[in-house]
């Protein structure tokens, strides 16, 4: 994993929230390198929190989660494997503590010609979003939310599940889940997940 290193230099490794992942073919005994940022960063997640377990392994699943999304991604998108290296992609927001962090993938392009495709390096960067209550309103204004939207949205942003944000609004069950199907037509995304990374990235 000495090639993380060619990457970047201690003093980014010391002030980045990266990930270095090598997926290998299951040979490999060391395959992701992380700074120790991104590792706070995802040891104080909802997703490791809620599992009572804090433990380097997680790494490894949000790496295998997050290649995942990419590849969806790219699939998507078509084209040559060749051609989708070194091109920055959202795919996925994540909620540590507080705070909301953007995940965006990359596939590195100088590997050996031997390696599998699949087997490609990737890079993923942790970037903190705004969740600031005037980047938020701007959002809302954008996609023309209209109050009980904005709500469900505020409520969504505080990490509450379908049945807490019908007993706050006071609404059914049922009737939350209208809403977010509506809401993800309308910013065209296909999760909750979804719905606050298009309102907190763009």
């Amino acid at each position: 994993m000495d090639s993380a290193f060619d990457y970047y230099s201690k003093d980014v490794i010391k002030n980045a929230a990266f990930i270095f992942y090598l997926p290998g073919n299951g040979k490999t005994a060391l395959n992701v390198f992380y700074s120790p940022m991104a590792f706070d960063i995802l040891m104080r997640s909802h997703t490791v929190r809620k599992k009572e377990k804090e433990s380097a392994s997680d790494i490894l699943s949000f790496c295998d989660k997050w290649k995942k999304l990419l590849d969806k991604k790219f699939e998507e998108i078509g084209g040559a494997f060749k051609e989708r290296t070194e091109q920055v992609s959202f795919i996925d927001v994540i909620k540590s503590q507080k705070r909301f962090y953007a995940v965006q993938g990359i596939v590195l392009s100088d590997s050996p010609q031997n390696i599998n495709q699949a087997e490609w390096p990737h890079l993923f960067i942790l970037d903190r979003t705004h969740s600031d209550h005037a980047h938020i309103a701007k959002s809302f204004r954008k996609w023309h939310l209209n109050r009980r939207e904005q709500e469900i949205v505020q409520l969504l942003l505080g990490d509450h599940s379908n049945k807490e944000i019908a007993l706050d609004l006071n609404l059914s069950y049922n009737t939350i889940k209208g809403y977010l199907k509506l809401l993800m037509r309308k910013l065209d995304v296909n999760s909750r997940t979804g719905i606050i990374s298009k309102l907190l990235t763009e």
